[in-house]
């Protein structure tokens, strides 16, 4: 059986060219090398402005990517000035993505970004700025711990403590219908789940820390997982 084909979303950024600055698909590659360590195929989909039909056709899984911030229109708020990187061809395009992962029962890794997106698209809030969140010491070095709920999904993965690292200014505010908060750093939700949506929502970065922590790694073991058992249950023409 070949590897599980994972989805990855990337963001725009205005790149130079030999034709002056151009809209550009950026990703790091540690999302992709995470994938790759875990047995699965990624695939970077660029958030393009026309957005096509059978978005993930084909593929196994969907891995939403850290990034800038959406825009607070999406959740019913002005933007404060500590809001930066929205980009609305993005917010469009994963929301599409998003949309169809969950019409589709494709399993769902959301990273940072992704998490926040995920609570907004349930009707969820976010706080626009939170202060003492975003680390000072290399991204593939651990911050803080983070205490798991005992019986969630993400427990059963890593156990019910883990250290991750800590780059977000934005947290949720009111949960999005659906979740279920499955780890805290004091009252910040660290993560949430969704097993009916085969949904598992991450605040920190693992793609940092696959190489080093076990724990990070895992996540992207279950991914890889959870992308080859709906390969085998997916019917023919999905």
């Amino acid at each position: 059986m070949s590897r599980p084909l994972i989805a990855v979303t990337a963001d725009r950024s205005v790149q130079q060219s030999a034709f002056g600055p151009r809209d550009s698909t950026l990703q790091v590659l540690s999302y992709a090398e995470a994938v790759v360590s875990a047995g699965g195929r990624p695939a970077i989909l660029p958030a393009t402005e026309t957005i096509p039909e059978d978005l993930l056709d084909g593929f196994d899984a969907l891995l939403l990517t850290g990034g800038g911030d959406l825009s607070p229109e999406m959740y019913g708020q002005a933007p404060d000035e500590t809001v930066y990187g929205v980009s609305p061809f993005r917010d469009r395009f994963e929301t599409a993505l998003v949309r169809d992962a969950r019409e589709r029962g494709l399993p769902i890794l959301a990273i940072c970004r992704g998490l926040q997106l995920i609570n907004v698209l349930r009707g969820g809030t976010l706080i626009q700025h939170l202060d003492g969140h975003w680390q000072t010491r290399p991204s593939n070095e651990a911050d803080h711990e983070i205490a798991i709920e005992p019986t969630s999904l993400l427990a059963g993965i890593v156990g019910e403590r883990m250290a991750v690292n800590s780059y977000h200014h934005q947290a949720v505010a009111r949960l999005g219908e659906g979740l279920t908060v499955t780890a805290r750093a004091g009252e910040v939700v660290e993560a949430f789940e969704d097993p009916s949506a085969n949904l598992i929502a991450v605040q920190w970065h693992p793609e940092h820390l696959f190489l080093t922590s076990p724990d990070n790694h895992a996540l992207f073991d279950d991914l890889v997982r959870r992308a080859s058992a709906y390969t085998e249950r997916k019917p023919a023409h999905v």
